[in-house]
């Protein structure tokens, strides 16, 4: 059975072991389940505020009304509304439903603050269909673990208190309490994998073998324990072979082929990316690890890239400089001027030292990306350098070096990122090139 006192109960044993959360922020689409533990936790709680976030992917011509709906529940409970449009991106290639959990769990990164929690709905018959979902993809010990009922999210934690739950007990609570729900016509449209599982294999499975939900989940106990093994050894080989995000290729090298493919894993995972298809995996062995130290050769997946330069693989996440910005200039005490995903931000500041001259930065400057070819002298150099010789001195990757914002008045360089500043333009004091979140761009 469930009903408010277990949820209680979950939410109690967590909050002793991690420390109570500042909010909670409910995954709220308006249908049974999530109304279920919106209501059941409204119960509970009455001290740490409570968030109903509502996220329209707009795929459905229902969907503002669906907000709206709602909307009007949370009020009627006394819990804080906010809604987010989403636009999906159906042409990445990972499916209907990827793609909308995709867009869904962006805002949901962007909405968690420090100290929160993010509940969602998810229960035993979530777990089931996922566990099948993952085995007919030919899913490891990862997959085979189903989904996670508490880990580490954005700024906060991602909670799954409902996940040994049967769903059956959730419709029995929603009947007492006479909720009001959303049905979502798009939960019968069997062209999506996990509806065609809910609604057609499933209910089978169970005819033939009765208490289904219970049988899978000791499948993905079992495998969990197997993970977290894996894991354990996966810390053992990242302490011979240097840093979560940089391994030295030698002691790599020196692995078993399932050894490097298990920190692989470990370390994307760590880093909170997309995790690997087994054929990139195989391909990292084979075109980065085997390659020789002169090549720089790259591996990718939507996300991320491994890269090899000077014997040492590296794992980054995918980043692209925004090209659009060739047209855009920078003036001081501008409003932050995003580079593009995973780029960070720039801005002109003041300071007591050496920097660009006022009078020249006030003129506004050009934003612009190396092309080759380019020349400069430095503050405190005596001659001018090749921009690209410079860069490989500072030992920037190969990769990065067409990314480097560069500051341009007319034809000529102003200032390299936060680097270098020619000698024509500075003056003390002057306004410093401020680089904010760059990325990873080269050796220490």
């Amino acid at each position: 059975m469930f009903d408010k006192y277990h949820l209680e109960h979950s939410l109690s044993k967590l909050a002793i072991e991690y420390q109570k959360p500042s909010r909670y922020i409910v995954a709220y689409s308006g249908g049974m389940d999530s109304t279920v533990l919106l209501h059941a936790l409204k119960s509970i709680d009455d001290d740490t505020p409570i968030i109903a976030l509502y996220v329209n992917h707009q795929v459905n011509d229902q969907s503002n009304e669906w907000s709206e709906f709602c909307n009007t529940n949370a009020d009627s409970l006394g819990i804080n509304f906010s809604a987010f449009k989403v636009d999906v991106d159906f042409k990445s290639g990972k499916g209907t439903e990827a793609s909308m959990r995709d867009a869904r769990y962006a805002i949901f990164r962007d909405f968690i603050k420090d100290g929160d929690w993010l509940l969602t709905a998810h229960h035993l018959n979530d777990q089931t269909e996922t566990l099948l979902l993952n085995l007919f993809r030919g899913s490891g010990p990862d997959g085979l673990s189903g989904i996670n009922n508490f880990r580490n999210f954005s700024n906060g934690k991602l909670v799954r208190p409902l996940l040994s739950v049967d769903q059956k007990y959730l419709r029995s609570y929603a009947e007492k309490e006479n909720l009001n729900w959303i049905d979502d016509p798009s939960n019968k449209d069997n062209n999506l994998d996990r509806n065609f599982l809910r609604n057609n294999i499933i209910p089978k499975l169970e005819d033939r073998w009765i208490s289904l939900n219970k049988r899978l989940s000791k499948v993905t106990q079992l495998a969990n324990e197997s993970k977290l093994h894996l894991i354990d050894l996966a810390k053992i080989d990242l302490d011979k072979v240097g840093l979560i995000d940089c391994y030295d290729l030698d002691p790599y090298r020196e692995l078993s082929e399932s050894r490097q493919r298990n920190l692989l894993r470990y370390s994307v995972n760590k880093m909170s990316l997309p995790s690997p298809p087994y054929k990139q995996l195989l391909e990292i062995t084979k075109t980065i690890v085997n390659s020789g130290i002169n090549s720089n050769p790259v591996v990718s997946w939507p996300g991320v890239d491994v890269r090899r330069y000077q014997n040492h693989l590296y794992l980054l996440p995918q980043i692209a400089a925004d090209n659009t910005l060739k047209k855009i200039k920078i003036y001081p005490n501008d409003e932050y001027i995003s580079l593009g995903s995973g780029m960070g931000t720039l801005s002109l500041e003041p300071s007591t030292n050496f920097g660009i001259d006022s009078e020249i930065a006030n003129q506004g400057l050009l934003i612009v990306f190396r092309e080759g070819g380019e020349n400069l002298r430095p503050v405190n150099s005596d001659h001018n350098r090749k921009l690209k010789k410079l860069l490989q001195d500072k030992q920037i990757f190969p990769w990065m070096r067409d990314k480097i914002p560069i500051l341009m008045l007319g034809d000529e360089i102003v200032c390299v990122a936060d680097f270098w500043v020619a000698e024509k333009f500075s003056k003390l004091p002057g306004y410093i090139f401020k680089w904010h979140q760059k990325p990873k761009l080269g050796l220490p």
